[in-house]
């Protein structure tokens, strides 16, 4: 595929140029996709009759991220020439020039690279060649520049910056085609653009006269080249496309311009020969408008992607952590993250002294402007020199804002260091979402370290969660090694945990990959894991209760062939949980409670174990996520859906329950106790052990105004 990025200042007919090129291409038998970059978003309007596309920028705020397809952003036009626009954020919010890299990263992760195309356009603007609008320019998207202009010098003094901005991603390789006039009728209009041409090194593809049989054809939404094919325009516009397929066949060679300097634009200005070429100092325009802003009625974040990617990486042993961004951004997740881990350490989770591997690259205004990536590079550098093998690059919003071009930076020092690997998530801080998408982006990363081709233990078991708080003490472990153990199994890794016997990489070594709990983030780190490995999970989650326990016993006893095994601790535990209910059911028989949760937390083993224990539980509610929303729990039991702190409020005056359980607290009327949710483990004993707490909870003399809660 053959990659043509179309420049000019605003308002110069770029985007018209683009149009009428890519018919004139397809016309001669190519495949063409068009691709506008400009916030204006009217790039392909005249390939599809007039009207406007859905932007890409649109549909990601619009869709999640587990629902796009390339359908969604991509239309057929004129001559089956494929069509796509950027659009841009809110005029005064945001940064347009991020929104680019947010198309082209959008466009790559939907599969655009795979579509049968044999040149691709981009129509960008071009009067600020900032971080975002100059991605056109970088090697990887652009094999030739076309820059349009007219003779007016504002118009040329707009391509003299694009060409500074193509010097600044010069890698040694001419990528310049030309220049194409599109008149505006000026006086010595022809005569000033050659006069430019031949100063900066480049040439004239075309003179597109000043015509109105551009606006007879755009008042019918559609191109002259197809209206008019023996027109002037026409023709001119065809040897434009001449040139291309010339180019892309290697017949036409192109050049690297030299951009004006200031007196040599001073002279341009004037109608003056330019002056000879000479030294031109090559300038870097920086985006200076972006900026974080609040709009009310947005819900906030409790934590960045950048943050998310950072924690699951933390959480590998062997990896030093590089947060491109300032250093305030590390020294939040450093601090944030030490305090989780502190806690674990006081629970005997870890096998040896945990590490928190994190480096900054100390992106600071300088780098603002101009640019991160030898900060990058450094600090990569550095860390190399160490003694790491194994390094995670994370960026944060500045650099993602200012469009740092981190993966040729990456590639490079892998390529100067052979035994290096480095893992790249471009976060960008929240602006590829909150926490959970970027601890999915790092994990998918993780996923691919896995070697495929270790030979399975029958013995083994992998637990996948991306928590395991629910098993990070003592005793809730032991309970855990208990269950597996009546198999005659053990763990072998548990991803993503800072616990994990063994590291991701060795997943393969278990015969049998399951589910710590039955939550959406779980359930897509294990279609990971499926789609690497091509193995199916076990297919019941570890269970929490007696119900759910005895049906995962029988299973697993199913799946290893060990089913005289499941049987026998099957007849032990109902023996034991029964012994329990015996004794401890005149406690709560006859009691009522209500149960409250947020959605995706699933507490049918609650429900369960208060019926076995006589108690009548009144309403059984999920309170609504942001996150999940319109979102339905799963359950066996009656329950409620979108379960408002109203209904609750509702249902204690007029039910009057001895207790209020669950994952939300709230005060509570006179005479309910309230009982809160603590990190129950697996298996049914620490549900024993809940029950315990209730009923300590209901012994409690009664407390003015909070009741009951904080205690287990």
């Amino acid at each position: 595929m053959f990659q043509v990025a179309v420049y000019g200042k605003g308002g110069i007919g770029k985007s018209t140029m683009s149009a009428n090129i890519s018919v004139a291409l397809a016309g001669r038998g190519l495949k063409v996709m068009q691709i506008g970059c400009d916030p204006k978003h009217d790039s392909t309007r005249l390939l599809l009759d007039g009207k406007a596309q859905r932007t890409v920028l649109d549909y990601v705020r619009e869709v999640p991220i587990g629902k796009r397809d390339l359908n969604g952003i991509i239309a057929t036009g004129t001559a089956g020439v494929l069509c796509a626009e950027a659009g841009g954020p809110e005029p005064g919010i945001g940064c347009a020039g991020r929104g680019i890299l947010t198309t082209f990263d959008t466009l790559r992760k939907l599969g655009a690279d795979d579509l049968d195309v044999d040149v691709r356009i981009y129509d960008v603007l071009g009067d600020v060649v900032c971080g975002g609008f100059a991605v056109p320019l970088r090697n990887e998207y652009a094999d030739a520049v076309v820059l349009v202009t007219s003779g007016e010098f504002m118009a040329m003094y707009a391509a003299n910056n694009i060409m500074r901005g193509l010097s600044n991603f010069d890698t040694g390789k001419p990528r310049m085609l030309g220049i194409v006039l599109n008149s505006r009728g000026v006086d010595g209009e022809y005569e000033a653009v050659k006069s430019f041409a031949e100063a900066t090194g480049t040439r004239i593809l075309a003179v597109v006269p000043r015509d109105g049989q551009f606006a007879e054809a755009e008042s019918l939404g559609h191109t002259v080249v197809e209206l008019f094919p023996e027109s002037v325009i026409a023709r001119e516009i065809g040897k434009v496309a001449d040139s291309i397929v010339d180019a892309c066949d290697g017949r036409l060679e192109l050049t690297s311009p030299h951009p004006l300097d200031d007196d040599q634009l001073s002279d341009l200005a004037a109608g003056r020969a330019i002056r000879p070429y000479g030294d031109v100092p090559v300038s870097r325009i920086g985006c200076g408008g972006c900026h974080r802003t609040t709009i009310e009625g947005t819900r906030v974040m409790g934590s960045c992607a950048a943050y998310g990617a950072v924690s699951a990486f933390l959480r590998l042993e062997d990896t030093a952590v590089v947060v491109h961004g300032p250093v305030s951004c590390s020294y939040l997740m450093e601090t944030t993250r030490a305090k989780a881990m502190l806690e674990m350490y006081s629970r005997g989770v870890f096998r040896r002294s945990p590490r928190i591997n994190v480096r900054s690259t100390m992106m600071d205004d300088e780098s603002a402007i101009f640019g991160g990536n030898l900060y990058l590079k450094a600090c990569l550098e550095r860390t190399i020199s160490e003694g790491y093998s194994r390094i995670a690059v994370v960026t944060t919003c500045m650099s993602g804002i200012i469009g740092d071009d981190c993966l040729s930076i990456v590639d490079a020092v892998m390529e100067s260091n052979p035994s290096v690997e480095i893992f790249l998530v471009r976060a960008d801080g929240d602006m590829t979402g909150e926490y959970n998408d970027g601890f999915m982006m790092a994990a998918e990363a993780i996923v691919e370290t896995v070697d495929t081709g270790l030979e399975p233990d029958g013995s083994l078991v992998n637990l996948v969660s991306s928590s395991f708080f629910d098993v990070q003490s003592v005793a809730h472990r032991k309970e855990l090694d208990r269950m597996l153990g009546a198999f005659g199994m053990r763990v072998n890794c548990m991803f993503l945990d800072e616990g994990s016997p063994r590291p991701p990489s060795e997943i393969c070594r278990a015969g049998v990959d399951v589910l710590m709990n039955d939550t959406p983030t779980s359930r897509e780190l294990m279609g990971m894991i499926t789609r690497r490995t091509g193995r199916l999970p076990f297919p019941a989650v570890m269970p929490v209760g007696m119900h759910d326990y005895l049906d995962w016993m029988r299973q697993m006893g199913a799946w290893t062939g060990r089913s005289e095994d499941a049987e026998r601790e099957i007849a032990r535990a109902t023996a034991e949980y029964r012994g329990f209910l015996d004794a401890h059911r005149d406690t709560l028989r006859g009691r009522t409670a209500i149960v409250v949760s947020r959605i995706g937390t699933n507490l049918d083993w609650l429900v369960d174990v208060l019926e076995d224990m006589g108690v009548s539980v009144l309403r059984y509610g999920f309170f609504p996520s942001a996150r999940k929303a319109g979102g339905r729990q799963s359950s066996r039991h009656d329950h409620v859906d979108d379960y408002t702190d109203d209904d609750l409020m509702r249902d204690l005056e007029e039910l009057r329950p001895d207790l209020m359980i669950g994952g939300i607290v709230r005060q509570v009327p006179e005479g309910t106790v309230m009982a809160k949710m603590n990190r129950i483990g697996v298996g049914y004993r620490p549900v024993l052990e809940y029950v315990e707490y209730l009923e300590n909870t209901l012994r409690l003399p009664g407390m003015e105004g909070w009741r009951g809660g904080g205690r287990s």
